[in-house]
């Protein structure tokens, strides 16, 4: 058996208006052209859905059964239709962003409000996780999207720039160091220096950076977290450098931040994809949002 949805609509058009020529205005179709419709769905089940004469045109007993069956198909397509139409227009769906705890706090939330604004319908979901669970979750498609660090070269997956952060450090600003315009390593490693666990990108990059200039530095405390960071520094057990980025979000620990030369360390940051697949309609206009500053600003 092999019967279409437009046999179906014209089927029920037929049924509804009890008219061949009725049914054949509202659908725009010629009447032979309804009617070769018609006969083709009859000869298809094998059944005559309508019995005609010269006034009226009336369901037969299976016409009545394909009528029931055939709204349901109908109003069901119908449905999934408008539901694709709105997934396709944004007014609903789901996407899942991941990204380092710095860029879901300060990178994210103003594109997201610019996307909500838009598409209030759409939910969004952020997993805010370090750089190893962020690229696990996107090439699992457990999230549409990452913001991190370039990815491994081992990862089915593709980077694009969008954010490059200069390093600075952070210290009390009752500290010797707060005072000055700018810092290099050498400065820094004199004192106490507080970084983040060795599994860090921000602590890879600072481990990197120290053995290029041919400086070591004896890590303090290796906490995992940004505030942990804040408040031990704001207790002066020592300095920290971070990625500028990160600075917002210790202000409650109230402290000074100066820049950072010789060298100059900077992290470019991006989004991560599945490598050669498509985003979903919804995931593409929020990365859309995001704005890109790959440049950085020179002195």
């Amino acid at each position: 058996m092999n019967v279409s949805l437009r046999q179906l609509q014209i089927f029920r058009a037929v049924a509804e208006l009890g008219s061949f020529s009725a049914a054949a205005e509202r659908l725009h179709l010629s009447q032979p052209a309804l009617s070769s419709a018609v006969r083709k769905l009859e000869d298809g089940l094998g059944a005559r859905l309508f019995d005609r004469t010269t006034r009226q045109v009336v369901l037969t007993a299976e016409g009545e059964e394909l009528k029931r069956l055939g709204t349901r198909l109908i109003d069901e397509f119908e449905a999934v239709a408008a539901d694709l139409q709105d997934y396709l227009a944004q007014r609903r769906g789901r996407v899942v962003v991941a990204a380092l705890p710095s860029l879901a706090a300060v990178t994210l939330p103003p594109a997201l409000a610019r996307f909500k604004a838009d598409h209030p319908g759409v939910s969004v979901i952020i997993r805010d996780t370090l750089h190893d669970q962020i690229q696990e979750l996107v090439e699992s498609g457990a999230a549409d999207f990452g913001l991190t660090v370039a990815p491994d070269k081992t990862r089915d997956l593709e980077f694009r720039p969008l954010i490059v952060d200069r390093f600075v450090m952070i210290c009390r600003k009752d500290h010797r160091l707060a005072a000055r315009q700018s810092v290099t390593w050498a400065d820094i490693v004199r004192y106490p220096v507080i970084t983040m666990a060795r599994t860090s990108s921000v602590r890879q990059l600072i481990d990197s950076a120290c053995a290029a200039a041919g400086i070591e530095s004896q890590s303090q405390y290796d906490p995992e977290h940004l505030a942990t960071v804040g408040a031990l520094v704001s207790q002066g057990l020592g300095v920290a450098a971070l990625p500028s980025l990160t600075i917002p979000l210790l202000r409650f620990a109230d402290l000074a931040e100066v820049p950072i030369r010789k060298p100059v360390v900077e992290r470019t940051m991006g989004l991560v994809q599945r490598r050669g697949r498509t985003p979903s309609v919804a995931a593409a206009s929020l990365i859309r949002a995001i704005p890109d500053r790959s440049q950085p600003e020179r002195p």
